[in-house]
């Protein structure tokens, strides 16, 4: 009987580990994830992988810490096209926001995953979430350099549009709409909306009584 490979003679456990959740991932296994199932698959002894993760919590942060990296990369990629002008960048963003929930579902889940939020989150997954909402900031920034939206708080603004963003995307992960029906020019319509709504009103903190 061939005994099972113990994580110290695996090259990289951890490394395997986290592309083995990402191949899981990209099969739309996200709740079938435990660190026993990733050793089965890796053929490493039971206790190996909680030697690199101590809870599976901590390695889906990991695997998200990653995600949310390459994420900011094709947004950053976008912004930088110093060719095009600052609203077809804007645009493309958006639609790329669009384009990776839909054909990243548990991707997408993974991300915004409620165990993952606040306090749950690791430090490392806090900064790269951070990083990757900056690069919707400075898009904005150029907008309003460029007089396409009206000059306001960044922030409430890049709140207004990642929270229409998240919702249309949430209700075609979870299956609440299909792309099919609703068609892909809605991801189209909601720009044009997004750019009407952030032209119209400043989104400025409000004064209090």
């Amino acid at each position: 009987m061939t005994e099972k490979k113990d994580t110290y003679h695996h090259p990289n456990l951890r490394e395997a580990l986290i592309q083995e959740t990402e191949k899981m991932l990209a099969g739309c296994q996200l709740d079938s994830i435990t660190l026993q199932e990733l050793g089965l698959r890796l053929g490493v002894t039971r206790s190996a992988p909680y030697r690199h993760f101590a809870s599976k919590n901590l390695l889906l942060c990991a695997v998200a810490e990653r995600a949310c990296g390459r994420f900011k990369l094709m947004l950053r990629d976008i912004r930088l096209q110093a060719q095009l002008p600052p609203q077809e960048r804007f645009r493309q963003m958006v639609i790329a926001y669009f384009t990776f929930a839909v054909g990243n579902p548990d991707y997408y889940r993974l991300l915004f995953r409620e165990p993952l939020m606040g306090a749950n989150q690791t430090p490392e997954l806090a900064q790269s979430r951070a990083s990757s909402f900056e690069e919707l900031l400075l898009m904005l920034q150029e907008c309003q350099d460029a007089g396409l939206v009206q000059v306001g708080d960044k922030g409430q603004q890049a709140l207004f549009v990642w929270s229409t963003m998240h919702g249309m995307s949430s209700l075609l992960v979870d299956g609440h709409l299909r792309l099919d029906v609703v068609g892909e020019g809605i991801f189209e319509v909601l720009f044009q909306n997004i750019m009407q709504g952030l032209a119209a009103y400043p989104l400025a903190v409000a004064s209090p009584l």
